[in-house]
């Protein structure tokens, strides 16, 4: 064997070597951010069904009760929540801006809203309130959120 062969070899091994590491590295890195993607997702829909189920029990308490509501995700600079209440659907509309990354879900209340409201969570503003108010024209409690109780 020549010494020429033994090194020819040698960068042939170093290379495979090192292609293998460079996929494994690409490979984790590729699931961490799948796994930080997941646990978003996660955080704002169980966000949104508690948001649903705070909305019924403010609604069920009646005028007057509000709550106040944590974001679920620590937001940083050009992160945001916006939470809506729609009530020509009956939803609770969860929307965000995380890390350059959209989500969205929603969840269907089981009691009826007389007006739309929204608030905007940011990386200054971290909660909200759900307040029930009586709405003299519709006859009935209207459930809202806002920045303030």
């Amino acid at each position: 064997m020549k010494r020429a062969q033994l090194s020819v070899d040698l960068l042939f091994a170093v290379t495979l070597i090192s292609l293998t590491v460079l996929s494994l590295v690409s490979m984790s890195t590729q699931e961490a951010q799948g796994a930080r993607t997941l646990d978003t997702v996660a955080k704002l829909k169980v966000f949104a069904v508690d948001l649903r189920d705070t909305v019924v029990k403010v609604y069920s308490t009646g005028h007057g009760f509000s709550v106040r509501k944590d974001s679920p995700i620590a937001l940083g600079a050009g992160d945001l929540i916006n939470v809506t209440l729609n009530a020509s659907s009956d939803r609770v509309e969860v929307s965000a801006l995380i890390g350059g990354r959209r989500y969205f879900t929603s969840q269907k209340l089981q009691v009826p809203l007389v007006s739309n409201s929204t608030v905007e969570l940011n990386s200054t503003v971290g909660n909200l309130w759900v307040v029930a108010t009586y709405n003299e024209t519709a006859g009935m409690v209207d459930v809202k959120v806002s920045q303030n109780p």
